[in-house]
């Protein structure tokens, strides 16, 4: 029964007489006067007095009630805020949920996550919050619980739909049931584990990575090994456990000093860590080059808690090291050092030389005619002779000496250790230079076959080089050239006028070429005549009219010009302009028949393009190719005589007509000469100027003109300076001159007024 009424029955029980006494004389009260009397009684004012006491009593169990029910309602208040701030800060995700999946609670960090107030959240189910993944996964857990009434415990990962990276959570989640045992939702509470299982990945990634192909140990403070990987082990060849408590020097090896390892340790400790190449040593005593990285951890205290190092094989890499070095520094065929490592070793020696006083000298030596070899017996044949000449050129010198080859068959030998006195110096290099001549003028044995061979040797002493190694092996190529030109098989000292040679061949060569774009080449044309004075032509003479150096002349730049290169362009461009003068002649009468003859270099003649380009340029100047003579030598012969004779036949066909040049110096084989589609031979003037009073001069053109007049060829004979000359080439059938008897080399227009002719036309190279 309630309070109240139990505290209500005395009072009930005291009104009930009152109450039944005022009922009797209740018909009684017929007026006022009665109604006072009837106030009068004794009883009612016992009762009244009791009536007024009940609710007195019962105002005073109401105040207190009310205080009580206040007083416990705070306290539910108060556990309810604990409660919830317990919850608030439980470090979880707490939540409840209806079988629909509706939430019913959820605390602060759960509406954190969902980015929600509690009050947005609650009756809201999981698709509000997360992406799909997460709902059809959190759903599904919750689903289990409902059927099978039991708790579950489940990592789940949630991203939630305002953004953010996943988070993994341990989700412990219970059912709820009703009075009468049916579940009526789920309780969950779900930790936050995702640093947890990012240090889980860490750690497997840590013992992944000890456990690599790359050797790893960890040692204590003290240096002694804690743990090591199987790749250390396998590395080592030491087997489980037997190097734990070791000291760090066990796998040392005798390779490296005590100041090696200190200087490894002091960098430990100043910079952190160290890493380098170092020896160790295996179980077995064998020695190996490693790559070793050294690192120190610390704690929070700063303290040395362990040393890490890991260990790496770079035996292969050092391997390959050595093969990359010895491809670099070293000639493959001979083993010697090549010239890259001997320019290096070159440059040390200079610098040493003049800070320690000694002389040393360069032996440039080259083979003489290995070319001859080679074209004969083969390259392998070749290779083996330079093997052998390696081998007798380092018999030559002493230890402290470097041999090397230089490429083909050049080598180098760097003498050290000489005396500062040049002509003590030379004096023994010359001596080695001899012993070189010696060695290689002995016979070879090539394939079962003996052959002798010689060399040159140039010598530079390094007094003369100025502490430039490009100066100095420069010094010995030209020394070497110049024993080659003394007739090879010999030995040559740099000379200082050799080198203010070739400077002055370079610099030429430099003017050459800006002379070809400037148009500092002109044309100068000589009269070729015959019986009565009569002019038939002439030849074109290039002449270079330097803005420096004046006139300069062919004998001084043709022969740059053939071994540069620069003739074929030079050539082109005289050929075209002979073309431009020869058409300008077909347009008068008096030097329409008259021909041009023009000299081409073999170079420029074996240029791959050189028929199509005379061609292109007689269509375009509209020279008439009949009238066209090429001089040409017989050098062209020496290197592709069948080649020379179908790029001939091919010209011949379309009327321009050939002379050979300086007929009677050079090969004059009578087997090719038969061949040629030539119309005359030159006499060359080298047996004309001594025609009068060399007899052999005078019988070699007598039979060079017998040989024309055989083969029906029209001879002429440059270098005529007298009358005399003339008249004995006249008697031995020569009618056609040119030289100095006639006319110098002069400009067109002057040329042809010696024999009162113009071509009516401007001068194409203005002087």
């Amino acid at each position: 029964m309630h309070f109240l009424q139990l505290r209500a029955v005395p009072g009930v029980l005291l009104l009930l007489p009152l109450s039944k006494a005022f009922a009797q004389n209740a018909a009684a009260l017929d007026s006022p006067a009665r109604f006072v009397e009837l106030l009068e009684l004794p009883w009612l004012h016992w009762g009244l007095l009791a009536l007024g006491l009940f609710c007195l009593v019962l105002l005073l169990h109401v105040i207190v009630l009310r205080r009580k029910v206040a007083e416990r309602t705070q306290h539910v208040r108060t556990s309810e805020q604990k409660l919830s701030a317990i919850l608030d800060n439980a470090g979880a995700l707490v939540f409840i949920k209806d079988t629909d999946c509706r939430y019913q609670y959820v605390n602060r960090q759960a509406a954190d996550l969902m980015g929600c107030a509690v009050a947005d959240i609650v009756g809201k189910d999981d698709t509000a919050f997360f992406d799909d993944a997460t709902v059809q996964a959190v759903q599904a857990n919750d689903r289990r619980v409902f059927a099978s009434r039991e708790r579950i415990e489940v990592e789940e990962t949630t991203v939630a739909k305002h953004g953010g990276e996943p988070r993994v959570y341990l989700a412990v989640k219970v059912p709820l049931f009703d009075s009468q045992g049916a579940v009526m939702g789920v309780c969950g509470y779900s930790t936050d584990i995702t640093a947890l299982r990012r240090a889980d990945e860490s750690l497997r990634l840590a013992a992944t990575i000890f456990e690599s192909q790359e050797g790893m140990l960890i040692a204590g403070p003290d240096r002694r090994i804690l743990r090591v990987n199987g790749a250390l082990l396998r590395l080592t060849g030491y087997a489980d456990g037997e190097l734990l408590g070791q000291n760090l020097s066990q796998l040392q090896s005798g390779r490296s000093d005590a100041t090696f390892y200190a200087e490894v340790w002091n960098a430990v400790a100043q910079n952190g860590h160290w890493a380098g190449e170092m020896w160790l040593e295996r179980k077995g005593g064998e020695v190996y080059p490693a790559w070793v990285h050294i690192a120190q951890v610390r704690s929070a205290a700063g303290e040395i808690t362990h040393y890490v190092s890991t260990q790496m094989d770079i035996s292969e890499r050092k391997a390959a090291e050595d093969e990359i070095r010895t491809l670099a520094y070293y000639d493959a065929l001979t083993g010697l050092p090549n010239r890259r490592l001997m320019s290096d070793r070159l440059q040390r020696s200079l610098a040493n030389s003049q800070t320690g006083g000694l002389g040393g000298a360069l032996l440039v030596v080259d083979l003489d005619n290995f070319k001859d070899l080679n074209d004969t017996l083969g390259h392998d044949t070749g290779d083996e002779l330079l093997r052998q000449v390696a081998e007798r050129l380092e018999q030559c010198g002493r230890r402290s000496d470097t041999v090397a080859r230089l490429g083909g068959d050049e080598f180098a030998m760097l003498l050290e250790g000489l005396s500062t006195d040049r002509a003590q110096a030379a004096r023994q290099a010359e001596a080695v230079a001899r012993t070189v001549l010696e060695m290689l003028g002995k016979v070879f044995v090539l394939d079962g076959r003996v052959h002798h061979t010689s060399c040159s040797v140039g010598i530079a002493l390094y007094v003369d080089a100025a502490g430039s190694v490009e100066e100095l092996l420069k010094r010995g190529d030209l020394a070497m050239y110049e024993a080659k030109a003394q007739g090879r098989n010999t030995l040559c000292f740099f000379d200082l006028r050799t080198q203010e040679a070739v400077a002055k061949r370079t610099a030429l060569e430099a003017d050459m070429r800006e002379a070809l774009v400037q148009k500092q080449f002109v044309l100068h044309y000589q009269a070729q005549v015959e019986a009565g004075g009569k002019l038939v032509g002439a030849e074109v003479l290039v002449r270079w009219r330097h803005p420096v150096r004046g006139w300069i002349y062919p004998d001084d730049f043709i022969g740059i010009a053939e071994a540069t290169g620069l003739i074929v362009p030079l050539g082109a461009w005289i050929l075209r302009s002979a073309c431009v003068e020869l058409a300008r002649w077909a347009g008068h009468p008096d030097t329409e028949p008259l021909t041009l003859a023009v000299n081409v270099s073999a170079r420029q003649f074996r240029h791959i393009g050189f028929v199509e380009e005379l061609l292109t340029v007689l269509r375009e100047t509209g020279a008439n190719p009949a009238r066209l003579k090429l001089e040409l030598t017989e050098s062209l012969l020496l290197d592709d005589a069948e080649g020379a004779i179908e790029r001939m036949t091919q010209v011949r066909a379309h009327g321009v007509r050939f002379s050979l040049d300086d007929f009677g110096t050079g090969y004059s084989s009578l087997s090719y000469l038969k061949r040629l589609p030539l119309d005359q031979l030159k006499i060359d003037q080298s047996f004309v100027r001594d025609i009068l009073v060399n007899a052999n001069d005078a019988a070699i053109a007598r039979t060079i003109v017998s040989l024309a007049h055989s083969m029906d060829l029209r001879v002429i004979a440059e270098g005529v300076e007298t009358e005399e000359q003339r008249a004995l080439l006249a008697d031995f059938g020569c009618h056609t001159w040119q030289g100095y008897l006639f006319g110098r080399p002069a400009a067109v227009q002057e040329m042809l007024a010696q024999f009162s002719l113009s071509s009516n036309h401007e001068l194409l190279f203005k002087e």
